[in-house]
């Protein structure tokens, strides 16, 4: 398998924990394999005006991918490449092993389940300017928004899409080129890489956008997806006799005190649903758990904490001018 070179690695990423991450491990290889095989030595050019976003399954559901769609266009970017991805416990697993490590298992186990729970919709832009200050991942990873409401100014794209609190955050951006191939990687299979990057080198569009409901958006609010809970705990006869009546009761008791400012135990509260035998509909599980689990860990650690900007900034990363291994041109890059 084809691996970047030294130099190469300078021109995906800006960070050298992320080189030798990635280097040690078989996804950005792949990437980088199925990228040079659609574009040889305009690979990591191409991707330097490039970007790439997966609207997860809680922007489907809360019909929030048309205006992410909107804010990245106001940026410059151009939508050239579409494909559904479905997650699995092991690639959500994958795709985050780097950056969970300070997530509490309770959000861990949401995140998987949330991921899993339907399609994503996997989309790759080409940067429509002619020249470039920073790569075009970096510049939208940097206007992507905290995960966290409270940090965000107001101007960014989880800020324009709603976001709630910070399990519900609609959308993944690629922060890096590097990110790029590994990410792809994960989510895509060989052939359709190279779909993805034969049309990020054209810059045309070869997959259209699939069609966007125009329904009402959904009432993402986890209070009151408690509440609907609780109503149709009450509401609903247990099916599995005395057992699941008193998981019914618990739930009862636990939905209490959350509405009271208790923190809920997302892997308890989902095995007591299971055992109540009542129909508890997945997304007000999931927006109860978004809104009352616990988010941290205690004393967990990411192993790439840092989306890679301020390496850009400090001149870390080789900003390409032109295309081909011979044109690198370093430069300390400035907004």
């Amino acid at each position: 398998m084809l691996s970047p070179s030294a130099a190469e690695w300078r021109q995906l990423t800006s960070q050298p924990v992320k080189r030798a991450v990635y280097a040690a491990e078989p996804c950005a290889g792949q990437g980088w394999q199925s990228a040079t095989e659609a574009l040889g030595d305009r690979a990591a050019w191409t991707l330097q005006r490039s970007a790439l976003t997966v609207f997860r399954p809680d922007a489907l559901f809360a019909q929030r991918v048309a205006a992410g769609l909107a804010y990245i266009a106001r940026l410059g970017l151009e939508p050239v490449f579409a494909a559904e991805a479905r997650f699995t416990g092991r690639t959500a697993a994958l795709m985050w092993q780097h950056q969970w490590g300070g997530a509490s298992p309770d959000r861990t186990a949401l995140m998987t389940t949330l991921l899993s729970s339907g399609p994503s919709l996997l989309v790759a832009f080409r940067e429509r300017a002619g020249t470039i200050e920073l790569p075009a991942p970096v510049r939208l990873s940097a206007v992507k928004g905290s995960g966290h409401p409270a940090e965000r100014s107001g101007g960014e794209l989880r800020s324009a899409l709603h976001s709630p609190n910070r399990v519900l955050t609609f959308v993944h951006v690629a922060d890096e080129p590097a990110d790029i191939l590994r990410e792809t990687a994960i989510l895509l299979p060989a052939e359709q890489r190279r779909a993805l990057f034969t049309a990020l080198g054209t810059g045309t569009r070869t997959t259209p956008l699939p069609p966007l409901p125009a329904a009402e958006a959904p009432d993402l609010d986890g209070r009151r997806a408690v509440t609907r809970i609780i109503a149709r705990l009450e509401q609903e006869a247990p099916l599995r006799g005395e057992d699941a009546e008193r998981a019914r009761a618990r739930l009862l008791t636990t939905l209490a005190g959350v509405l009271d400012g208790r923190r809920l135990a997302w892997g308890p509260f989902r095995e007591a649903v299971a055992r109540s035998g009542v129909a508890v509909p997945l997304w007000d599980q999931l927006l109860a758990g978004a809104a009352h689990i616990p988010y941290d860990s205690v004393d967990g650690t990411s192993v790439i904490p840092d989306s890679g900007r301020r390496g850009w900034l400090a001149g870390h990363g080789t900003v390409l001018s032109a295309p081909g291994g011979g044109s690198l041109r370093q430069r300390e890059a400035s907004r």
